[in-house]
Order: structure tokens, then sequence, then C-alpha cells
């Protein structure tokens, strides 16, 4: 929560959502989404109904949209906790047993909640951790050991809403999910397949059923409120498109693979764990634990498989393949702890390096950074700061490389944790006692990270201003428009805006007749793009001579904004009459820029 509470709201997708949930709130809408005033059918709606909840209660503030992805984070990590308990119940268990299943019930949380990309995407507001958190709900009813369970009401009422509330999250694609795990259950419970198969189809089908009924409360709203073509592009059109051809996002069939030891981070730095750990999953084991390991196989590596052979592809979309990973490593780590050598190395290395970054960071620090808060470093600033930057992420590597030293040492490394012995039991508290420490060490490097390492880049990625400039300049009556990109109603709601902007392309024809319709209006264009328009006379001419201008005026120009590595012009619709207009026409002071 402090790691979102510390930086602004980021460009392009976190602006994206929570303009479209302003704009849906503005409307009055709770079933059609509209970004700057079109119809948004990329997304369902149960994210924008998360945040329209907090806006019911405590009114609309920046605030509660930030506090959203942690809150089902949190939901999603206790979720877990009862799918391992499902997936391998204590009922029956000898008391060590029963112990140790509690280590591992408490250590599958842990590394969930200690993985680098949920850390991450737990503070952003995104789809990927509510889906997962969902889909958790879902499937955690048919994830017992035993197949062929009798038709149960209550296993369909919770799968069945649950996974319409996973629909809702970010649609159709929650259905390869849980059907890559519930129509695997022949082949990794405990009974015959043919069995589980007679026994059990009813119940997946009225989960589905449910499920769509859930869904329906939208849809059917949408479909009769809705534009024609918003219903078929949000269920079909654009689900269909990122499986055969994205546009967005295409990507050759191997691309997720070196991205998995990011996905699994820091867990990643212990190979062996690993590599021992898959091998003496695939070895013979008790009954009693066998569904959780073929699933565990199952479930990750098909998950892995399917989605690698999706057109579209994002790190992000395998956020659900953290359940199975979390689930085989907190087996496979109460069973193979590391030697004590190799990680007090790693750690020496790690805190060696934490600590020489650490003093290179107070060395090219640029004065101000840490303190000001509205530091906006100039070109040769930014790059000391982004040395600073690197070297405080390195400190906070060393923080990491000290929770893993803190990982206790134990003579028995190789030894199983299946044997009823005072020793396998300090040996599993030890494990969960490391992990803790990693999972808060993690947690610990993303709020440095982003609370005071990527401090200095944030002005540049504030949106705020230009929001509230557009806002200023709205309230006065004058059209802002903007040329040449596409706007993704980054400054809706940042700006409270009731308006949407017009898009205009880089045309001169266009260019003449906007300016005829509104001569005191405003034009926002890259920088970039600006200056390279052709020609010598004409809208065009007269918007790059002046867009040259604001450039050539340098920090003092009021008319330049950031967005990232982008510079913004405000140009105002007089420019477009030639390269008389200077940019002294702005009306806007620095203070209200600020």
């Amino acid at each position: 929560m402090s790691a979102a509470l510390a930086r602004p709201y980021l460009p392009i997708d976190e602006t994206r959502y929570v303009s479209v949930a302003w704009e849906m709130w503005h409307a009055g809408s709770g079933f059609v989404s509209t970004m700057n005033g079109a119809a948004y059918a990329d997304k369902p709606v149960l994210l924008f109904w998360l945040v329209h909840a907090g806006w019911v209660v405590f009114g609309v503030n920046d605030v509660w949209p930030r506090l959203v992805m942690p809150l089902v984070s949190l939901l999603g990590i206790w979720q877990i906790g009862r799918v391992a308990r499902t997936l391998w119940p204590a009922t029956g268990l000898a008391d060590a047993e029963r112990q140790r299943h509690e280590l591992w019930v408490r250590m599958v949380r842990w590394i969930l909640a200690g993985c680098l990309m949920w850390v991450l995407y737990s503070q952003a507001l995104m789809f990927d951790v509510l889906l997962t958190t969902c889909l958790l709900g879902a499937l955690r009813p048919w994830c017992t050991p035993q197949g062929g369970q009798p038709f149960s009401l209550s296993i369909v009422l919770e799968s069945g809403v649950w996974l319409g509330l996973a629909l809702l999250a970010k649609g159709p694609v929650a259905l390869l999910w849980f059907l890559l795990v519930v129509g695997s259950r022949p082949w990794w419970t405990q009974a015959q397949a043919r069995e589980v198969w007679v026994c059990e189809w009813r119940g997946w089908v009225l989960s589905l059923l449910l499920s769509i009924a859930v869904l329906c409360i939208w849809l059917l709203p949408a479909v009769i409120t809705g534009p024609p073509d918003y219903v078929e592009d949000l269920l079909w059109g654009q689900t269909a498109n990122r499986v055969v051809s994205a546009q967005d996002h295409a990507r050759p069939p191997w691309w997720y693979l070196p991205w998995l030891a990011v996905l699994i981070f820091p867990l990643s730095l212990r190979p062996r764990l690993l590599i021992e750990g898959f091998l003496a999953s695939v070895a013979r084991r008790p009954t009693s634990e066998q569904p959780l390991l073929k699933l565990g196989r199952f479930w990750a590596l098909g998950g892995l498989l399917v989605f690698s052979l999706i057109s579209g592809k994002q790190v992000h979309y395998l956020m659900p393949l953290l359940v199975p990973v979390s689930l085989l490593l907190a087996w496979a780590a109460l069973r193979q702890p590391p030697a004590r050598t190799s990680l007090k190395l790693l750690a020496m290395i790690s805190g060696g390096l934490g600590l020489t970054s650490l003093a290179l960071a107070v060395i090219v620090m640029p004065a101000g950074w840490l303190t000001d808060a509205s530091f906006l470093p100039t070109n040769a600033a930014l790059v000391a700061s982004g040395n600073a930057s690197l070297a405080c992420l390195m400190a906070g590597a060393s923080l990491l490389a000290l929770m893993v030293w803190l990982w206790p040492s134990v003579d028995e490394a190789r030894r199983s944790i299946t044997a009823q012995t005072p020793a396998a039991e300090s040996l599993g508290n030890s494990a969960l006692n490391a992990q803790r420490r990693l999972a808060l060490g993690s947690v610990l490097l993303v709020t440095c990270l982003l609370a005071l390492t990527l401090r200095p880049l944030w002005p540049r990625l504030d949106q705020a201003a230009l929001a509230q400039w557009v806002q200023h300049h709205q309230q006065e009556g004058q059209e802002v428009a903007v040329v040449g990109w596409d706007y993704q109603a980054t400054w809706q709601f940042l700006g409270r805006l009731t308006q949407p902007l017009k898009q205009l392309k880089r045309d001169s024809s266009q260019l003449n007749s906007w300016q005829t319709a509104h001569s005191d209006g405003w034009l926002i264009i890259e920088a970039d793009k600006c200056l390279r328009l052709p020609g010598t006379r004409g809208p065009l001419a007269g918007m790059r001579d002046w867009c040259q201008a604001a450039v050539d005026d340098g920090a003092n120009a009021t008319s330049v904004f950031h967005q990232g590595r982008h510079r913004l012009l405000a140009v105002p619709a007089a420019a477009l009459g030639g390269p008389s207009s200077a940019p002294t026409a702005l009306v806007m002071t620095a203070q209200e820029k600020r």
C-alpha cells in the first residue's frame, strides 16, 4: 500500500483504467464503460465496480483506486491457502504429518506473497492479480484429491460465482485457466478417469452456466444500453484478435521462456532448489501427495504451453501460473533446503555490491531529489539521478541478500522432511522462517524502489499538471484537442474532466476546419512529431514553427509538459495561422501549471 501511495498513476495503463472508472461514474453508467467518451471494449467491469464501491463510501478521491489491488492481493494470498488445504487435506493425518501440512500451507502463502511479480502488480491498478484471486476461488472446490465426488450444490455455487467474477475481471481468458485445471481432473486425482468424468461432468457444466449467469448481470444491460458493436468486441473480438493475430503485443512462442526466472524471483536465485525439487516431484511419492504434484506440474507446464501458443503476450498474463509454482516450490523448499555455504557466498557478493552502490548513490545524487517533491531534473541531472536510482536499487538488492543470509543452516540439507523426527520439524520451521524473511525482503525492495529510487522520475510521469491545465481551459469554454496520437483518456480522471478530447490527424484540411470552429482552442501534440511536420505554409508549418519556438524557450516555456520520455506541447489555435504566432499567447501561468 505504501508503494502504491508513493507514486502517481502511471500512463498509459493506470491512467486509462482509473479514467474509465471515472467516466462511468460521472455518466451514471454501471454497465457500459467508456474511454474519452467512446465505448471501451477491451476489459470487463469488475475492476471499475470495485473502484466505484470505494467512491460510494468515501466519495471520489485519488487514494481509494490505489488501495484496490493491495486489498485484492491480500485476499488472493488467503485464497491460495484455502486451495492448498483442499488439495492436501489434513484429515486423517498423524500429528507429525499434520504439522508438516500446516507448515506447507503457510509456506505456500509466503512464497506467493514474496514473488516479485506478485508484489509489483499488487500495487498497480491492473487486472491480473484480480483475475488470479477470482480463479483461486473458482478452482478451490475442484482441487479435492478424491476424484469422482458426488454432485454438490455448494461446490457449484462457490465455483460458479467466483468464475463469474473472474469473467467480469478479465473476460473469456478466465475460462482457459478454469478448463485447464478442471478438465485435467481425471488425470491427477486419485480416482479412475472414467469415474471422474461420470460423476463430475454435471458439476462442471453447471458451474460454467452459473458463471455465465453472473456475467449476464452486467452483460444484458450492456447489450441493451451499449452500442451495437460494443458487446461483440468485448466478448469475442478483442479476445480472438489477441489469440490469433495480436497487433499490440504479438511475440514468438518462445518469448515467455526468458521471463520465467523473473516471474518467480527471488526463488530463481536458488536453481538447485528448482532442479532438485522438480526431480523429486516426479519421483514416486506417498499417495496423499500425488494429486498435489500432478496438478502442480500439469497446471504450470500446461498453462505455459497454452499461453505460449497465443499470439498476444505480456509477462503479467502468466500471473495465474504463480499458483502452481507456489504449491510446488513450497513442497520442494521444505525438503531441499540449501547448503549454508552457497547462500553465504551469495549474500556476501550481493551485500558488497549493495554497499558499494549505496556509496555511489550518495556521490551522484542530485540535490533536492529526495527533499523537494516538485523536483524535475534537467537532462544532465536526470542522468545523474538515473545512476543514483540504479545504485539504490542495488542497495535494495543487498537488503534482499541479507534476508537470504538469515536463511537458517541445517546439517541435514538433503534429508527428507518426511521423517517423523525433531530434525524434520526443525527443518520445516527453518525453511518457513527463511521464506517469510525473503517475502518481507521482496516487499521492502519494491517499496524502496518505488518510494525512493524512482522518485526523480515521477514528476515526468505525473500527468496531474497537464490534466489540470486541460480542466482549466475546458472550464473557460475553450476546446482542447490532441493531434497525431492515440489519446487513451490519460487526463480524464486526474483533471476530473467532463468532456472528451477530440482527436485530430496531422491533416491540413482537418486542422483548418477545427481552427475555424474553435479559434480560441488549444491543441496538444508530441514535440518530436510536431517538429517534423512538413510544409512551409499552412497550419502544419505554423504549428511546427510555434513548437520550435516553445522548445527553444527551454525550461521557461509553460507550454511544455512531460509524459515519460515524451514532451507534450500545448499549441493555441492561433498558431495554425502561420509562423507569426508566438508562444507568449499562452494564458496559463507557471503557478497554474504546478
